[in-house]
């Protein structure tokens, strides 16, 4: 009998490990099913307007891989048309100018390289096409190679995304490849996204630390997003005679007797921003933060955006890891230091929660319970710290180092993170 349980055993466990090799291939396969044939072009004239592309289509939600390992296509253009080829299969085609549909959007996310003719077709699209299905194909973070970019579609695209789409493939490194994804659509969406108002933002920056609040202004002084303001809340403290700014920065205080949701909502009555995003005075931001938040809410829509607490810096181990986490995906939980959210839908749930600790999930839960949505970009450009001087979430280093997908001695590189 005990025989006879251990072979048993052993065919389940072979039974298990074939169907998960063959969940996972079904997963990400190597190869893409034949796509049908195209519809035939329509007529179209050339244009001199900028490029204009819905980010409501053509967006990064659910791409969740990168890398080398992913299947590699290569663009074909004819007689107004484009498809996308692995071999002698097209996997994926269109109208050269029209909008992405669902199926053409869910291809294009198994996808992890497109790659361009090196010479002109026999029939080229005119230039204001072929740059509108570019910047198309960009934001939804498939990453685009065109060395040889013809000077008439590059004068119509971004100088940035035009200088990425050029620019050599990255190495081996996944991670490398994610951030090529995240630049490239990032510029995409800055210059190209249709409707991008580019709303006013004010960030609130609430403390009980001095010494932090300089550090912590500078960081979003050097924010490349335009129309933002600072507004910075000392909880039961003085803050520094001057800050390190040359953006607007207001400046409140209340007693350290008040909770800090109630600190916050003082911030936020004097912010004049359409949005408001919180930030923390021991979190490290990276230059592009705001600008990341402000187009994925663009492209998601929904009532609160941030990044999840992906990369974490913990200062007593002098270690920084990078977690197991979804991005690009509706969630229920982002960290609380990159919270934006509109500031008609934070007075539509009642405020910031007047309690102590843990705000940031009470305001998450009052957006769900109210019906809203939360939505999680990619982590580029955020690390959030652990230092050992009290934090409202309340877990062990042991709990960021379980499982880390990564780990670097000290803080990570700032080409690697996009943090200095």
């Amino acid at each position: 009998m005990t025989v006879l349980r251990s072979v048993r055993r052993r065919v389940r466990l072979r039974t298990r490990l074939r169907r998960a090799r063959t969940a996972w291939r079904d997963r990400t396969p190597r190869r893409l099913p034949e796509w049908p044939q195209p519809p035939p072009p329509r007529a179209t004239g050339a244009s001199a307007d900028p490029v204009r592309v819905d980010a409501a289509l053509a967006n990064p939600r659910g791409r969740q891989r990168y890398g080398p390992r992913l299947p590699t296509g290569h663009l074909h253009l004819a007689g107004g048309g484009w498809e996308i080829r692995q071999g002698a299969t097209r996997v994926v085609a269109g109208r050269t100018g029209d909008p992405l549909d669902p199926a053409q959007a869910a291809v294009l996310a198994r996808l992890g390289t497109v790659i361009c003719p090196p010479d002109p077709p026999p029939a080229p699209p005119d230039p204001p096409a072929y740059a509108h299905l570019l910047v198309t194909l960009a934001m939804t973070g498939v990453v685009v190679h065109a060395p040889h970019l013809p000077a008439a579609v590059s004068a119509r695209l971004a100088p940035d995304l035009a200088g990425l789409i050029r620019a050599p493939l990255p190495g081996r490194a996944p991670d490398a490849w994610e951030l090529r994804s995240v630049r490239q659509r990032r510029a995409a969406l800055r210059h190209h996204a249709a409707g991008l108002a580019r709303p006013s933002v004010s960030a609130l920056l609430v403390s009980r630390r001095p010494h932090r609040v300089a550090p912590a202004v500078a960081a979003l002084a050097a924010q490349t997003y335009p129309d933002l303001e600072i507004v910075v809340c000392g909880h039961g403290c003085d803050l520094p005679a001057s800050l390190p700014a040359d953006r607007a920065v207001r400046v409140r205080s209340v007693p350290a007797g008040r909770t800090l949701g109630e600190a916050l909502a003082e911030a936020a009555r004097a912010a004049t921003g359409a949005l408001l995003t919180k930030v923390d005075d021991d979190d490290r931001y990276g230059p592009e933060h705001v600008w990341d938040l402000v187009l994925a809410r663009h492209f998601a829509g929904g009532q609160l955006t941030g990044k999840g607490a992906e990369f974490v810096h913990l200062a007593g181990k002098r270690v920084t890891v990078r977690r197991r986490m979804a991005a690009e995906t509706p969630t229920d939980t982002v960290a609380g230091g990159t919270i934006l959210i509109g500031r008609e839908d934070l007075a539509a749930v009642g405020g910031w929660p007047p309690v102590p600790r843990s705000v940031d999930r009470a305001l998450l839960d009052r957006v769900l319970a109210g019906g809203g949505a939360v939505y999680r970009t990619h982590p580029f450009g955020f690390i959030y710290t652990r230092h050992g001087e009290g934090h409202t979430w309340d877990a062990e280093p042991g709990y960021f180092l379980h499982d880390a997908r990564r780990r670097w001695r000290g803080l990570p590189p700032p080409e690697q993170v996009e943090v200095a």
